[in-house]
């Protein structure tokens, strides 16, 4: 997707918000749509993308479908929509997705597999306690094997 394909869904999705059709909260953002995608040219189909309560870009970027994406919102699963069979997890918990991405990470380290983790963290997750335990062991762990 591009730039404005993104920022094209995020307002169909507010408005859609405001007319009280999606019955469960949401977060919607805007004005990273640049990074996001640039970041997602290094993001393969197999690799892992975990993100927090604001994930709806990130997952139209891993190419899960905007119908689905949309489905899913309007169910009310707007802040932590899971979808296994394109690797992509999500968790409203702050800082929640952390440890989950961790040990995802070292289990296809332990594969020697190829794959590789991406998390999306805000700047609120990424002050907790729980998101610098995840990142100290992910340090120590690189370097201990």
């Amino acid at each position: 997707m591009n730039k404005q394909q993104l920022i094209d869904f995020e307002e169909d999705i507010a408005k859609v918000y405001e007319e009280g059709k999606i019955k469960g909260p949401i977060h919607l953002r805007d004005g990273n749509e640049n990074q996001l995608i640039d970041i997602f040219k290094d993001i393969k189909k197999d690799d892992w993308v975990f993100a927090t309560w604001a994930n709806h870009l990130e997952a139209l970027l891993k190419g899960i479908p905007a119908d689905l994406v949309k489905a899913r919102i309007l169910e009310g699963e707007s802040m932590a929509m899971n979808f296994p069979d394109y690797k992509f997890y999500t968790s409203a918990i702050v800082g929640g997705i952390c440890p989950i991405a961790v040990g995802t990470a070292l289990a296809l380290k332990e594969k020697e597999s190829h794959h590789r983790v991406f998390v999306f963290i805000g700047d609120m997750a990424v002050v907790s306690g729980i998101a610098n335990e995840c990142i100290r062991y992910s340090i120590i762990s690189e370097f201990s094997s």
